[in-house]
């Protein structure tokens, strides 16, 4: 009786274990998942409330040295404007916040995630305080989230 009970214990163990190996893929991807979305989001809050504060070392922290930020300027004849990160960088210390739409209120960047795969992401950022938003692509490099591509345009 007892060697019947060993074996049932052993076949239960089996089948927990093969259980956990099936599941833990699943399980570190889910853990990765939640840091990554914290990762992300911090990430496309220091690239627009660095700007907005004129901190050139959050704006170039958050953003890939190959950055490509773009614009479509429908009052030049749908002209394709770009930007780099040099140039986005010298632009965040010279940024002002001239025409604040709520001077009265405190800073708030809002950034909505709309995808997270593997090492990749697509997040749109936008603020209270400064009249355009940001589609942003981010890749995870080197084990940091940065922002690679940006397409833009000015809010009404």
């Amino acid at each position: 009786m007892h060697e019947g009970r060993v074996i049932k214990i052993y076949l239960n163990m089996r089948k927990y274990i093969l259980l956990l190996t099936f599941l833990s893929p699943f399980l570190t991807e889910a853990q990765t998942t939640a840091a990554d979305t914290i990762a992300i989001k911090q990430a496309c809050l220091d690239y627009v409330q660095g700007y907005f504060t004129s901190d050139t070392v959050r704006v170039a922290k958050a953003v890939h040295p190959d950055l490509a930020k773009r614009i479509v300027m429908k009052r030049f004849k749908d002209s394709l404007f770009n930007m780099t990160s040099a140039q986005l960088v010298a632009a965040t210390r010279n940024s002002k916040n001239q025409g604040d739409p709520n001077p009265n209120e405190p800073f708030k960047g809002i950034v909505v995630i709309y995808d997270i795969d593997r090492d990749n992401a697509t997040a749109k950022v936008s603020t209270n305080k400064m009249k355009f938003f940001d589609y942003v692509q981010l890749a995870k490099i080197k084990g940091e989230w940065k922002i690679i591509n940006v397409l833009w345009a000015f809010t009404n």
